[in-house]
């Protein structure tokens, strides 16, 4: 998939990038416009209908995965329990039904129980698991350092990604005339 993050100049020119991809029909996956940390003083001359219609697609960068590790972090570690919560019950099952273990007979369980516990055990195993590995991915990227200080300085940033196997609309992007484009290809 292609990322482009745009720089812009004012809130305006984010709505015209929208109306021209809109008007040439480019296929596109991801829109966000992401409102400037510094507040502009100067007013715009947007129609209240476009404002609606691009309501759903404003947010601040603390809210945008792609520049907050903790919310990236966070899905990464959802994604993974999925897979290591079951895998790990199997593990837990089985190696306590191989091994034959008698770790909680003392309190009373049966054979049947204790390999059920043992289930649940490699369950939270997994669980852990899922928050070790998501905390190990380092995904911090310099160019993402940059467009933050863009942000901060009262500029508007674009986050616009297309389809698989489709190439970003580069003339459009170059009408635009935008402060900095960063291209970030994440797979």
């Amino acid at each position: 998939m292609a990322i482009c993050i745009l720089v812009l100049e004012d809130e305006k020119t984010a709505f015209d990038f929208w109306e021209k991809l809109k008007a040439k029909a480019t296929p596109i996956s991801n829109f966000q416009v992401i409102n400037p940390s510094k507040k502009q003083e100067k007013g715009t001359n947007i129609s209240q209908e476009l404002i609606r219609e691009l309501a759903p697609m404003r947010a601040e960068i603390k809210d945008v995965k792609l520049f907050n590790p903790k919310l990236s972090r966070k899905e990464r570690q959802a994604k993974m329990s999925l897979w290591l919560m079951p895998f790990g019950f199997i593990a837990g099952l089985t190696f306590a039904g191989m091994t034959d273990l008698k770790t909680f007979s003392s309190i009373g369980f049966g054979q049947i129980n204790e390999t059920f516990l043992g289930g649940l055990l490699g369950m939270g195993a997994g669980w852990i698991g899922s928050f070790f590995g998501a905390r190990s991915v380092n995904s911090s990227q310099e160019d993402l350092k940059g467009l933050i200080k863009f942000n901060q300085q009262g500029f508007w940033l674009v986050i616009l990604e297309t389809p698989f196997e489709t190439e970003l609309p580069w003339s459009t992007i170059k009408e635009m005339k935008p402060i900095e484009v960063v291209n970030l290809s994440l797979i």
